[in-house]
């Protein structure tokens, strides 16, 4: 359609639900038009629709003008704005003018219904709000007489409990849990889908959409080993535990946890070397003891090993670490536990799973100095790096020197690459847990101690210092009160807090005493070897240097007494050395040269050792290692006649070896002929044994047999005994049945003679009958062949069944050289008087 031709069109059709208004030109009324019908618009008046965004009537071309009336199916809602005074609607077919609407209010009018609206009227068309079981709707009242008014005019389906289905408009009692008198604008109320199945809100009330636009909301179902936490307006919090389904009350709202976003939470599982710290924040009372607010507890797995948070409880977290673990102390090994409260430190020896308290106690490191470090882990380069770092820890805590607490060394140990502290290998690497659920309420605290999950069993540093003398040493423990110990290794010796070890200064070097002295805790008992030089001058003033060796025990039942000399190397060199010394000017250089050994006797007269009682150290052996003459001249001479003397001996001991090999060898010729004959005699002796032997198996072998041939024999006279009775038998026997057989045979005999006499009689009596012609063929006969098959023929015959012997003879000799001869025979024999109609 063209615009001038839409511009000249006036006629408006609206058809069933559709409505359309006009404005007149001159008095600015406007008008609903209600269909179905046919609008003509005048010139006086123009469509226009209404624009509540806009602030009122704007004109529009008539094609715009119809407007679809509002329809509510079953199960909807219309959401009126404005409604009449009246609450009537324009009626069908009608134009009319707009009565007086209630201008800012609104009503709920539910469905099925449709109708058109007045000018300035608006309608939101809502589904009715459907519940499920896990489901609730928030509604709020916005008008408190209006809902008073209409409060039982609620459409509202209980939720089927067995087989209540009808729908219920009383919302009074447990479903939403308000009554008239607690109506107010602006107040807040749930509907769950427990409880309500559907609903539509009565006027005044309206169903609050969440942030998505949605009515229904959806409740949070908790499974079992599962809670939540509802923190209210008023900072109240509710915790709910599964399984059930939760649903907030008005004002509350789900707490949410800040680092991992969710708000479903698994409670903390504790096992009896875990624990939480919590305090307590508000009093309560719990299986009929009182807690306290600001009361601590910590809470193990040995009272409680599923934790569930609780609103009277605040989470106490240690660096972010929620969960303490128990730290493995390996046997042999021990840890230091601190009493925060009265600065008392106890050792922890293993084996155990240490779980310390942290509202009390604290696990803390000893810090060594370097000395320490170096007599008690000799050549050890890591245990001084790792006191280093502590100690550098210390300057920056000094609330807790001369210790430092697991905390702070694990704090140190994130941020020790940037500051330059080198941390041992027991805090190479951490990992802390945190509690598996949340808290709403929590402290954050320095942390003093939260063992990771996987533990360290390498606490060489992190522990109690041990030290471990070896075996045949021992160290000295003293502590700061003067108490003193001696342990004997091996063993392991872990040094309570206020112990240390008593440090040894020995000489060095040869002669001892020319060399730097040497610290050390370690006090060698058993097998002291020392080496050791003499300077020392003969009766006739030969100046000599003797080199010594001494082996020396410590020994006692007071083992306090070794460590009670600092130097006990340097004493006895000094000692010894005197001794050597005044035997060696007693002495003229050839007698000491010809037995360089008596200056032992110097030293242990007799063998017995040298004792030093004040120190408990006995010297067992001394054993000289060299002599040298301090004059080049004299030592030259004593060389020479050392040479001669050596040269002598040697040619001596060589005689005396060749004399020794001829004797060996002579020996031996004569050991070898002795083994010849003992083996010639061992063999005969073996070749005898042999003969014996095989005499001895030849006589049993016959004895077998002879025995084996009278036992066959024995068989043989019972087998023959045996076959000698079985042939008796078996002759009786056959003797019986020949007798039977014979008895049988007479009687077939009998039988059978009986027959043949009666055939006889039946033969000759036919014969008898056949005489003449028949006979004479006989007699023509003659032959013994012919007569045999004659009886043979009779007696198969029996000559019985209605024909003659001619007959049957005639039959029998057919086709044979007699045929004729019986022919004639019988023409003969034939009486003349006998039919000739073909039978005989």
């Amino acid at each position: 359609m063209s615009e001038e031709a839409r511009r000249k069109k006036t006629d408006l059709v609206l058809s069933n639900g559709e409505y359309a208004f006009t404005q007149d030109a001159t008095t600015g009324a406007v008008k609903v038009l209600t269909g179905p019908t046919v609008v003509n618009v005048t010139g006086q008046e123009y469509p226009v629709v209404y624009q509540p965004d806009a602030g009122g009537f704007e004109p529009v071309d008539l094609e715009d003008a119809a407007q679809k009336s509002p329809l509510a199916a079953q199960g909807f809602y219309v959401e009126l704005i404005n409604p009449s005074e009246n609450s009537a609607h324009p009626h069908e077919g009608s134009k009319e003018s707009a009565p007086h609407l209630l201008m800012g209010q609104r009503v709920n009018i539910p469905g099925p219904t449709t109708f058109s609206l007045w000018p300035q009227q608006r309608a939101k068309v809502i589904e009715g709000h459907h519940l499920r079981s896990n489901q609730y709707i928030l509604g709020r009242v916005y008008d408190e007489e209006a809902a008073k008014a209409n409060w039982q005019k609620a459409v509202m389906k209980v939720a089927a409990r067995a087989d209540e289905t009808e729908e219920a408009t009383d919302p009074k009692g447990t479903i939403t849990e308000l009554t008239e008198e607690d109506l107010s604008v602006g107040k807040l109320f749930v509907i769950k889908g427990t409880e309500v199945s559907f609903y539509i809100p009565p006027t005044g009330v309206e169903v609050v959409p969440d942030d998505d636009g949605n009515f229904v909301r959806d409740a949070l179902t908790l499974e079992r080993l599962q809670y939540c936490i509802l923190v209210d307006e008023n900072g109240d919090k509710d915790y709910q535990r599964g399984p059930k389904v939760v649903f907030p009350k008005p004002t509350q709202r789900f707490f949410t946890d800040g680092r991992t976003g969710g708000i479903v939470y698994k409670p903390t599982e504790l096992n009896p070397i875990q624990g939480i710290h919590v305090k307590v924040i508000a009093p309560y009372e719990e299986d009929g003891r009182v807690y306290s607010e600001g009361e601590e507890l910590f809470i193990t797995g040995k009272e409680t090993s599923i934790y569930f948070p609780r609103p009277e409880h605040s989470l106490i977290r240690y660096d972010g670490n929620a969960k303490h673990f128990a730290t493995a102390v390996p046997e042999g090994e021990a840890r230091y536990v601190m009493d925060r409260n009265t600065g008392v430190i106890r050792t922890v020896h293993g084996p155990t799973m240490l779980l310390p308290d942290p509202r009390r106690e604290v696990v803390v490191r000893r810090v060594l100095d370097k000395d320490e470090c170096v007599l008690w882990y000799p050549g050890n380069e890591a245990a001084i790096r790792y006191n280093e770092s502590l100690r550098a820890l210390l300057k920056r805590t000094p609330t807790t020197r001369p210790a430092v607490s697991e905390g702070e060394v694990r704090r140190s140990g994130k941020k020790g690459k940037n500051r330059g502290i080198e941390l041992g290998v027991a805090d190479s690497s951490s990992v802390h847990s945190v509690a598996s659920g949340a808290v709403a309420d929590e402290w954050q605290r320095g942390a003093t101690y939260a063992e990771p999950r996987t533990v360290t069993l390498d606490e060489k540093f992190g522990g109690v210092p041990a030290v471990r003398p070896w075996t045949g040493y021992a160290v000295m423990v003293v502590n700061k009160q003067g108490d003193r110990r001696v342990v004997l290794g091996p063993a392991n010796v872990l040094l309570e807090y206020d112990e240390a070890l008593e440090v040894l200064e020995l000489s060095t070097g040869v002669p001892k005493g020319e060399g730097p002295s040497r610290k050390t805790v370690y006090l060698k008992v058993k097998n002291n070897r020392g080496v050791d030089r003499v300077f020392a001058e003969t009766r006739d003033h030969v100046f000599v240097t003797i080199d010594i060796e001494l082996r020396a025990d410590f020994v006692g039942d007071d083992p306090t007494k070794w460590f009670s000399e600092t130097d006990y190397v340097g004493q006895v060199s000094t000692r010894v050395r005197s001794l050597v010394k005044e035997r060696v000017r007693s002495l003229g250089i050839d007698e000491l040269y010809a037995d360089p050994t008596t200056i032992v006797e110097a030293i242990v007269p007799g063998g017995a050792p040298l004792k030093f009682e004040e120190h408990g150290l006995q010297v067992s052996t001394v054993e000289v290692i060299r002599t040298k003459v301090d004059d080049a001249r004299i030592a030259k001479m004593f060389d020479e006649a050392r040479s001669y003397v050596v040269a002598s001996h040697i040619e001596l001991d060589r005689a005396k070896q060749q004399l020794a090999i001829d004797k060996a060898q002579q020996a031996l010729t004569r050991e070898r002929a002795e083994e010849v004959a003992e083996t010639q005699r061992f063999e005969a002796k073996l070749e005898a044994e042999r003969i014996t032997r095989e005499v001895e198996l030849t006589e049993k072998r016959y004895a077998a047999k002879v025995a084996e041939l009278e036992q066959r024999k024995a068989e043989q006279r019972a087998d023959d005994e045996i076959n000698n009775a079985r042939s008796g038998e078996e002759l009786a026997r056959r003797e019986r049945a020949a007798r039977l057989d014979a008895d049988l045979d007479r009687e077939r005999l009998a039988i059978r003679n009986e027959e043949l006499d009666a055939e006889t009689k039946a033969v000759v009596s036919r014969f008898e009958a056949a005489d003449g012609p028949f006979a004479e063929a006989i007699q023509l006969l003659g032959n013994q062949e012919i007569l045999a098959k004659v009886a043979e023929a009779t007696s198969a015959q029996r000559l019985i069944g209605g024909k003659d012997v001619a007959d049957v003879v005639a039959k029998l000799f057919a086709g044979t050289s007699l045929e004729p001869v019986f022919e004639r025979v019988q023409a003969k024999a034939a009486p003349k008087d006998r039919p000739t109609n073909g039978t005989s």
